[in-house]
């Protein structure tokens, strides 16, 4: 007789339309022998609704939240499968469908390779200050044109060309640096070799010259200049505009600016030839030569005599007050011995006296003056006068020099001294003109001689200039002052010996104008109108002058940057012979351009094709031979090399499917997306492969039917588990606001999705295809071939409670199957009856175990385990915030070796503080704009002259030293009377006091000339007039535009031309206001910034300063490259706390939901947030700074150190016996292919297979190995710094827990046992096969699970197991008593049923 007893009602904790649907689904008649032993050991890992069956049945009990929650996952998973299976090509071809519609998107793809765009936080206020000038340009961009506008400004000719270019484009004009190093360490390049070879470099860069459009291209051409003369078009000089232009120099930022020298680069090239006009010219300036040129030109003396002449407008005024002067003709010479040194250089060589005491050595020898130097023949004038016009304007002439030279003999060497009484050969009147004549060969004699030349002349040697003291306060560029070079901006390695200034490397910074500026300056010219480009249809040569645009000036910058760094990079300074003759590479000459970052930048984040494809053929090599089995020379039944590969190209496609859905949803790729994320999600998504594969062998043993959906039930949940943990790591490193990161992660989140969609639905679809092949017998990838082999059919006896009675103790004493280190045979990472030894596997039994169980081993291990998180503590304390932007780009390149030079030498940077002037009078702010800057100004961050002002000068300080000038001419006027009746009287007067007349008489939009002697332009505190301050500033705009333009004030709404009065009195009229400027700037450098911390220091010190001016009513802040770029290390801690808070605690509640066990959730966390803390240590004494890179790799290793924890917690909570026991069977069952993982990694050992269960979590280490590999052959050293090492260190540290920490743990804390048997302790028999009915109940229910009738008899058929029993008790007890009379009649038997629950139920 059969007693059951039913177990007392409680409250359910699911519905029971549910629990119908969760329990009585899974049948053990339709599992093999070899399954249902699994089953005993680990009852919830291999069907939780078995085990709820079970718990029905009162046979144990348990934590029946977690085992529904496993069976509803599974139950999905499993019909899935099951639909999966039946419908493979439909699921095949859909999927693959849509994931061809995604790939449609990739041909959208944009390469993002702005650094400002890839790197600047979005969001927030950075972002917000970023946008501000977009803002304004939209809303007082577009104002209208009145009539009144008419009537007060020349409106600019219409060209549409001009809107192909951002109109914000005026504020960011490009640059060329250049930096000379030394050869050798500490070497001063103060010196007469190194000063010159930088005076080389630059006529070099000056005279290059790059093909575009049929023409040759200057930097003449493109450079930046400080803007138009204002000239009457109506006066007679006014046709030497161009002439004067030509004369007005590139700007440039450069050391040798301190000397004469500075002058030979600046040209222009060719010098502007007047010989044809020279006697005509000489009437008003004195001394002219016949090729004008800033090395031989006095800009000042030339002005004074033209304005004599010709009315120039306010060009004499301009070029006063910016402090030109006699140009470079004042400034010392580098040589001495340079025959060009000017006779007003300071040390100008007074060569005569040298010269004749010379004659007179060379008269001891019997020579004369003339056997040893060269004569200069005098240049001859033109007298073709047209000729000279056509030079002078540039269509005609020759612009070469006419000296000739007559070659003499060498200078023989000269012995004794000369006698100082000698009678000299010439007259006194003929040496001045004899030393004239021979005095540049007689240089270049002493520069071959200097020796000899300074034992013979003694003290009338040329004096060589202290350079270290002339340039110890900076230099000055043509206009001293506006243009001033600190001493940070322009000297590298700065150290004083012996009170003299050495510097170990030299910078010059070559501005470019925008595309703007020089279609503006070139369009209509003669130049243009050369213009060819080849015809696409005809390919021939067609006239291109009407095409000009900015986007074809845009092309000749980008053309003629790119020609600058490739000419300097190759420089033959770079070059070295050795000993042996060869050419070896010594970088002393660095050049960047302002396109080198971004086209380096873009040729790296172009797909490596090469490096991918042999990442890819690695994997596929790889997982075709861990898949293969042979059946003699033939691939056997049961090889999966066809599934390998389809699998490979199947992660491969969803790959590139989630690449083009990333584009869809206009996510930019950068170096991240081309670099990493192709072998990142590779590495990681084949893993899920690996799982499948090595399970498929085992279920088509285990299962009679529908095994894809078994195949799903029983992998899936691992699958799950890793890949959500994945997805969200990744999506949780979006907080931080770094574009370029924020796509890395985005990318990377959606590629893993579809991973994971294609390994849930296509994947287990072709498996289901070579099922089939399988089941008809046919060999792997050849199934046109039938193997001679008996197919393996394994037992499905269905026996009452899951096995045979008759044979308990084979049941009961069956050892796990393990297989050794190296694989012997087809079948060994499958099964192998017996630990071999000499094996990991019988080290991890023998050994390992026995000593990790031990209290001692625990406590020690603890200790250790602590300690390194004690390290890592203090290694997140001695870490450095900081990317150096070297690391960013690739080694051995222009960009790379120049960013290297520069973080070792230069720290300084250009900032702006932008007034935002929607809620600022300027004319009533004016002392506070003034406070601000001066406030700014004492940051020891702040470049600052000798006087201490900051070394920029800024619009408000230039445009009331303006004022102050024509206020003081007002005030002499009036002294003189000449204000009186003035109008009939200016005829007179300086076109600067008809200007200040005007001004006084115009305020707001009032013109009241009484006011005049009664209102000052700006009284003695320097307030300029409030009532009229925006009309002066219009006028300063109007005839101080290189000024404005020096001044980088950058107004915006931008202001027009104005119509000035008629031609005879045309500074005479009514000056507007201007409109307020809503931006403006005032511009700083800062230096000193030589790291993060620093630089975070820096902007925290200006930001309190401009926040606190803005409280006080003076809207403004801060914009500059340290504060674009390093402003995110501010918040960087805060962004990084909040990303693993939030994914520490997406992990805890996806493992607590998948698991339904928060205690095993929170272990897992501990290890979690340990290994993170570890890693975050490792970071910091490896060296590797704290920036969003290393914060992303910080944030993804929470997610990715799942896969550590995650299936050892999960091997442990569904092991059964004390958590000693559970302890050591998670070891066994799982630590074998963690170490194997570790040893490939480590040592490249790409074949080990161990372990029953987790053979594949080997294959999935090895697949990530091969990705995080081919990141090392990334030519970014910042791709081999934060992720290769990064992620080779998480896997370390991962291991270090995983095989230590975290099982030591579990034995101490871990939780306790998913379910636990009533009558045994470590083992849970199988629940007895379902009757047909219920079977039958079962496969109706699937079709209509919500029928009530049908729940509600399938609650009654699994809770209430007696109703079935009793109408099949006659077989039942037949059975059973046969059953029991074979079984008692063996020894040990009552000992074996109370070790077996089935038994022990059938003898109570």
């Amino acid at each position: 007789m059969l007693f059951l007893i039913e177990p007392p009602a409680k409250r359910a904790l699911v519905p029971p339309w549910l629990e119908t649907w969760l329990i009585g689904k899974s049948n053990s008649a339709d599992y093999s022998e070899r399954w249902k032993r699994d089953f005993t050991e680990r009852p919830t890992w291999c069907d939780a609704d078995m085990s709820l069956q079970q718990i029905k049945r009162g046979n144990a009990r348990g934590n029946k939240a977690a085992l529904y929650s496993r069976s509803f996952i599974q139950r999905c998973l499993y019909q899935l499968g099951c639909y999966v299976q039946h419908h493979s090509f439909r699921v095949i071809l859909s999927v693959l469908f849509l994931f061809s519609l995604c790939c449609y998107g990739l041909q959208f793809v944009h390469i993002e390779t702005d650094i400002v765009k890839l790197w600047v936080s979005e969001g927030g206020r950075l972002h917000d200050e970023l946008n501000y000038f977009s803002h304004v340009q939209n809303k007082y961009g577009n104002l209208s044109w009145t009539p009144n506008d008419e009537a007060k400004f020349i409106r600019e000719e219409f060209d549409e060309k001009l809107f192909q270019r951002p109109e914000d484009e005026a504020g960011n004009t490009g640059y060329q640096v250049l930096i000379q190093t030394n050869e050798h360490p500490s070497e001063n390049l103060l010196t007469e070799q190194g000063l010159l070879r930088h005076v080389q470099l630059l006529q070099e860069i000056v005279e290059l010259q790059v093909e575009k459009y049929g023409m040759n291209w200057t930097l003449a051409d493109i450079c930046f200049k400080p803007g138009g003369l204002d000239m009457d078009d109506g006066s007679f000089f006014y046709s030497f505009k161009p002439v004067l232009e030509r004369l007005v120099p590139c700007i440039w930022i450069t050391p040798i600016d301190c000397f004469y020298e500075g002058s030979k680069p600046l040209g222009p090239t060719p010098p502007i030839d007047i010989s044809g006009i020279r006697m005509f010219m000489e009437h008003l300036i004195s001394d002219l030569q016949n090729h004008i040129s800033w090395s031989n030109m006095n800009p000042e003396a030339l002005i004074r005599g033209i304005s004599e002449a010709f009315d120039i407008g306010t060009v004499k005024d301009f070029f006063l007050r910016t402090g030109i002067g006699a140009g470079y003709l004042e400034r010392p010479c580098i040589n001495p011995l340079d025959p060009s040194c000017p006779v007003l250089a300071p040390n100008y060589y007074e060569s005569c006296k040298a010269m004749e005491i010379l004659e007179q050595h060379l008269a001891i020898s019997g020579l004369k003056l003339t056997d040893v130097l060269t004569a200069e023949v005098e240049e001859k004038a033109d007298d073709d006068l047209f000729s000279g016009l056509a030079n002078l304007f540039g269509f005609g002439g020759d612009s070469s020099s006419s000296a000739k030279k007559v070659q003499k003999r060498e200078v023989e060497p000269i012995k004794g001294k000369a006698n100082e009484n000698t009678t000299p050969a010439t007259t006194v009147q003929d040496k001045s003109k004899q030393c004239k004549t021979y005095r540049k060969s007689f240089l270049k004699w002493i520069s071959d001689n200097k020796e000899k030349a300074q034992l013979l002349f003694g003290p009338h040697m040329p004096v060589y200039p202290n350079y270290g003291n002339i340039m110890r306060h900076g230099c000055q560029g043509f206009a001293r002052t506006v243009l001033n070079w600190p001493t940070d901006m322009i000297l590298g390695g700065i150290h004083h010996r012996n009170d003299t200034l050495h510097a170990e490397a030299l910078q010059s910074v070559i501005l470019v104008s925008t595309p703007t500026d020089v279609y503006k300056r070139l369009k209509g010219s003669a130049f243009i109108q050369q213009l060819t480009e080849e015809d696409d249809e005809s390919t021939q040569t067609v006239n291109a002058s009407l095409k000009w645009s900015p986007n074809m000036a845009e092309e000749v910058i980008s053309a003629w940057q790119r020609r600058f760094t490739e000419s300097i990079y190759n420089h033959e300074f770079n070059l070295r012979k050795d000993s042996e003759g060869g050419v070896i590479e010594k970088r002393i000459i660095h050049p960047l351009a302002s396109t080198s970052i971004s086209d380096m930048l873009e040729e790296f984040c172009n797909f490596n094709y090469a490096i991918i494809f042999i990442g890819y053929f690695l994997m596929l090599c790889y997982a075709i031979y861990s898949q293969m089995r042979f059946d003699g020379c033939l691939l056997s039944v049961n090889s999966a090399m066809g599934l390998a590969c389809a699998g490979i190209f199947t992660v491969t496609f969803a790959s590139i499917a989630g690449l083009g859905l990333s584009t869809w949803l206009g996510i930019e790729f950068n170096a991240a997306t081309t670099q990493i994320v192709p072998f990142l999600t590779l590495g990681i998504g084949v893993d899920n492969m690996f799982l499948l594969l090595h399970n498929y062998p085992q279920i088509t043993k285990s299962v009679k039917k529908n095994e894809i959906g078994v195949l799903m039930k029983e992998t899936g949940m691992s699958i799950l588990m890793t890949s959500l943990n994945n997805i969200l790591s990744f999506l949780a490193g979006t907080i931080l606001p770094i574009p370029a990161l924020r796509s890395f992660c985005t990318q990377s989140s959606i590629l893993l999705t579809f991973n994971l969609i294609a390994i849930l639905t296509v994947y287990p679809a072709i498996i289901s295809l070579d099922l089939r092949r399988k089941k008809s017998g046919r060999r792997d990838l050849c199934c046109c071939l039938i193997s001679d082999d008996p197919i393996d059919n394994p037992s499905y006896e269905s026996y009452a409670y899951g096995f045979d009675l008759g044979t308990p103790t084979e049941i009961i004493r069956e050892k796990q199957q393990y297989h050794g280190l190296i694989s012997r045979g087809k079948d060994e990472d499958v099964e192998d009856d017996g630990v071999q030894p000499w094996t990991l596997r019988a080290f991890l039994r023998n050994y390992y175990v026995p000593f990790i169980s031990q209290p001692c081993t625990k406590f020690f291990v603890l200790v250790i385990c602590i300690g390194l998180f004690v390290a890592g503590i203090v290694g997140i304390q001695n870490s450095t915030q900081g990317l150096d932007l070297s690391d960013v780009l690739p080694e051995n390149t222009a960009p790379s070796a120049f960013l290297k030079a520069r973080d070792k030498y230069f720290s300084f940077y250009p900032m702006f503080i932008v007034l935002r002037g929607e809620e600022i009078d300027f004319s009533k702010k004016q002392h506070l704009i003034e406070g601000l800057r001066r406030d700014i100004g004492k940051s020891r961050f702040v470049v600052k002259l000798e006087n201490g002002e900051p070394s920029e000068r800024y619009w408000l300080a230039l445009f009331k030293e303006w004022l102050v000038g024509l206020q003081q001419k007002l005030d002499d006027a009036q002294k003189q009377g000449l204000l009186d009746d003035f109008d009939k009287k200016n005829q007179s007067t300086s076109n600067e006091l008809k200007i200040a007349y005007s001004l006084v008489c115009s305020y707001g939009n009032t013109y009241d000339c009484s006011r005049v002697g009664r209102v000052r332009l700006i009284d003695e505190s320097g307030t300029v007039n409030p009532e009229g301050f925006y009309n002066y500033l219009y006028a300063w705009h109007e005839y101080e535009s290189m000024f404005y333009r020096v001044s980088q004030a950058s107004f915006y709404p931008r202001l027009h031309k104005l119509r000035k009065g008629p031609p005879e009195n045309k500074f005479r009229f009514f000056v507007p206001p201007a409109p307020k400027p809503m931006y403006s700037q005032i511009p700083f450098y800062l230096t000193g910034l030589t790291d993060t911390t620093v630089i975070v220091e820096m902007i925290k010190e200006i930001r309190e300063i401009s926040e606190n001016y803005t409280r006080r009513g003076l809207d403004n802040y801060p914009n500059g490259v340290a504060f674009t770029f390093w402003e995110q290390y501010m918040d960087l801690n805060t962004n990084l706390f909040k990303a693993i808070s939030m994914i520490a605690f997406a992990v805890f509640c996806v493992i607590s939901l998948l698991l339904f066990n928060p205690w095993a959730a929170s272990c897992i966390m501990v290890i979690l947030l340990m290994m993170t803390v570890e890693l975050a240590g490792f970071l910091g004494w490896y060296g590797i700074k704290l920036n969003p890179v290393s914060a992303v790799t910080l944030i993804t290793a929470v997610g990715i150190g799942v896969e550590f924890t995650a299936h050892v917690v999960f091997a442990f909570l569904t092991s059964l016996g004390s958590r000693d026991e559970r302890m050591a069977a998670c070891i066994d069952r799982v630590f074998v292919p963690v170490i194997h993982g570790a040893l490939s990694t480590l040592l490249g050992i790409l074949m080990l297979g161990f372990s029953e269960v987790f053979v594949p979590v080997i294959h999935g280490a090895l697949s990530t190995l091969l990705g995080i590999l081919m990141l090392g052959f990334s030519e970014f050293e910042f791709v081999q710094k934060y992720f290769f090492v990064v992620m080779s260190a998480l896997i370390i540290i991962g291991l270090i827990n995983g095989l230590a920490l975290l099982p030591v743990l579990l034995s101490l804390i871990g939780p306790s046992c998913e379910i636990r048997p009533r009558r045994s302790r470590n083992h849970l028999p199988v629940p007895p096969p379902l009757p047909k009915k219920l079977q039958r109940v079962e496969m109706n229910s699937t079709r209509n699970s919500k029928s009530p009738e049908k729940g509600k008899e399938m609650k009654n058929l699994i809770a209430q197991p007696q109703v079935v029993f009793s109408k099949t008790r006659d077989h039942i007890d037949h059975t059973i008593a046969k059953s029991v009379s074979s079984f008692n009649k063996r020894p040990g038997a009552h000992q074996l049923l109370e070790e077996n629950d089935a038994a022990a139920d059938v003898v109570l």
